[in-house]
């Protein structure tokens, strides 16, 4: 009966999949693995450093797969620099709000940890300041799904305030979260907000590699440096955001 049920649910998802118009044989794949891990996708309680971990395990709606999809699209790579560091941050932002008991969206906030750096890259850019540019991809990307416009701003503005320099729990839990798990995956030195350090080094980077994040990093910020420091840590006030 189970198997049945598995049966109905990658049958469907294929089907939901096909009908976006992108490349069949891949949105299949992307379907099995949403309707594979629906029942139960990858959280950070599973985090062992002896089992390499892919940013596909995370995936459990289509929303979520198309967020993937759209950095995958923006970065030209899978499984590469920024995914990976995309994956460990969500997995960060997942265990603060567990282990505080501090209810989220899961959805949002994994769309939001997938797109919140999407707007470095030329696709997701309009050559504006990148985090509003990755608000504006989010936008683009999740709108199809019919989010209520409530849910879809907090998901821009989780984009827009990652690099705030004061806490955001004033606004949408997912945008303070998508913050300090991205100050905690950037800077683990600096921030842990009670992150293990075994468990970050030991576990999570070992399941989820950060070798080469720093060259990418730094890369990135020779590309994108005019795109970046104008703006990136002076996010606009709620109801200021020009997107």
């Amino acid at each position: 009966m189970l198997a049945g049920r598995e049966s109905v649910a990658v049958e469907e998802a294929s089907e939901a999949a096909m009908a976006s118009g992108a490349n069949p044989e891949e949105q299949t794949v992307e379907a099995g693995a949403a309707a594979a891990n629906a029942a139960r996708p990858l959280t950070w309680r599973d985090i062992r450093g002896t089992i390499r971990r892919h940013a596909d395990e995370l995936i459990s709606t289509e929303a979520e797969a198309a967020a993937l999809r759209a950095l995958r699209a923006a970065t030209g790579e899978t499984d590469g620099d920024m995914e990976r560091h995309t994956m460990r941050q969500y997995l960060i932002a997942e265990r603060i709000a567990d282990t505080r008991r501090i209810p989220y969206d899961r959805e949002l906030l994994l769309c939001a940890s997938f797109l919140h750096d999407s707007g470095l890259y030329g696709p997701a850019s309009t050559g504006d300041v990148y985090i509003k540019d990755s608000a504006r991809y989010a936008r683009r990307t999740l709108e199809p799904f019919g989010w209520p416009e409530e849910r879809l701003r907090v998901c821009m503005d989780a984009c827009e305030q990652h690099h705030a320099f004061t806490t955001r729990w004033w606004m949408a839990t997912e945008v303070e979260l998508v913050r300090r798990s991205d100050l905690v995956e950037v800077y683990p030195e600096l921030r842990r907000f009670g992150i293990p350090r075994p468990w970050l080094k030991g576990e999570l980077w070992r399941a989820v590699p950060r070798t080469g994040f720093w060259p990418a990093t730094l890369d990135v910020v020779r590309t994108h440096w005019r795109r970046m420091l104008p703006g990136m840590f002076r996010p606009p006030a709620p109801g200021q955001s020009g997107t």
